[in-house]
């Protein structure tokens, strides 16, 4: 029987990398026996190819999920569907249009999932939220509290809900760690296929990483006056893709820059420990989800907002260094000019 696997995530589980993995290699996953194709009506960009799909799906009408989806269902072999948007579908009956149209058309349905550490991935969440053209200029606690009000980190919850709807037998959960070899989110997916990778593979680089905590903090400090300057989603977006790219020179990711304390990743995990303990029972036949929580030196830790002013310095300075270097004439003195419009210029260059 033909199967389709759904990959719904979920979001900041290295979804870009598998994504760009099976665009990049379409032709050799149709040779054995996958199709990975995209609707030419979808619009969205390095999305996946499902998130059109998952657009119909939240918000209907139903036809429209039916001949969406028969566009996929008429290939002559498996068929592979991404975006992290069908996670959202996990609530409620959210993803019942689709299971019962696959399911109408003759197909098998497996879903797999990826996770990480409900600490880390919160702090990509956010990371992502600061990164994005979006209005989102919030505090970390307050996205936070937002999660946990929709208890997105109770994986063990979210994923019952999933259970309720397509069967535990019909999901995969795939756990990701820090002390997992660089390129196991792709292995394990092909290993649901039942495929390896291509012989003389070129390992595929990680995409869409997460900046350092003291770079997203100074970005979103950026963010806030681009916002209330009246930039656009656009101009937000570029700008601050802009200011980061040079931010990630002058203050690279360490170990000790982190959103949450060492006392604060703690107490967020015991709150999520029985959880995760349902999770291994449930999903994972006994095995534990993730690593155990490496020891810190709570001295070592310094807040990512202390470490603004450096970081907006180190970027500024960056940034007239090669204003200098491009032989561009500097920015004239016309009057008083905000710390963040100097920014703004110069990032505009």
């Amino acid at each position: 029987m033909k199967t389709v696997l759904f990959h719904v995530g979920m979001p900041k589980c290295a979804t870009t990398t598998i994504q760009s993995f099976l665009t990049e290699r379409v032709e050799w996953l149709e040779a054995q026996g996958f199709s990975y194709k995209k609707h030419s009506d979808d619009p969205t960009q390095h999305q996946g190819n499902a998130a059109q799909l998952a657009e119909y799906a939240m918000n209907g009408p139903r036809a429209r999920v039916a001949e969406h989806l028969d566009f996929f269902l008429r290939s002559e072999g498996n068929v592979l569907l991404s975006s992290e948007m069908l996670f959202g579908l996990g609530r409620g009956n959210g993803f019942e249009a689709i299971q019962q149209e696959v399911l109408r058309w003759g197909f098998d349905l497996r879903v797999i999932v990826y996770l990480k550490r409900q600490d880390l991935w919160i702090e990509s969440d956010y990371k992502q939220h600061v990164k994005d053209g979006n209005l989102w200029d919030g505090e970390f606690a307050d996205l936070l509290a937002l999660r946990r009000s929709k208890h997105t980190l109770d994986y063990h919850f979210i994923l019952s809900s999933w259970a309720k709807q397509v069967g535990r037998g019909r999901m995969r959960v795939v756990p990701l760690n820090p002390s997992q070899e660089k390129g196991y989110a792709i292995d394990s997916f092909l290993a649901v296929l039942g495929l390896s990778r291509p012989e003389a593979e070129v390992a595929v680089p990680s995409r869409n990483v997460s900046p350092s905590a003291s770079a997203t903090e100074a970005a979103r400090e950026v963010k806030r006056h681009l916002i209330a300057s009246g930039a656009s989603h656009e101009d937000v977006r570029r700008l601050i893709s802009a200011f980061l790219e040079v931010a990630q020179e002058v203050n690279p990711a360490t170990r000790d820059d982190s959103l949450l304390s060492p006392e604060a990743r703690r107490a967020l995990l015991q709150d999520y420990a029985q959880s995760n303990v349902a999770l291994s029972r449930d999903f994972l036949g006994g095995k534990p989800a993730f690593d155990d929580l490496p020891e810190a030196a709570p001295e070592a830790w310094v807040a990512p907002v202390e470490r603004v002013p450096g970081v907006l310095a180190g970027v500024i300075a960056r940034s007239m260094v090669r204003v200098q270097d491009e032989d561009i004439a500097p920015v004239q003195d016309e009057g008083p000019v905000s710390f963040f419009t100097r920014i703004k210029t110069l990032l505009n260059r």
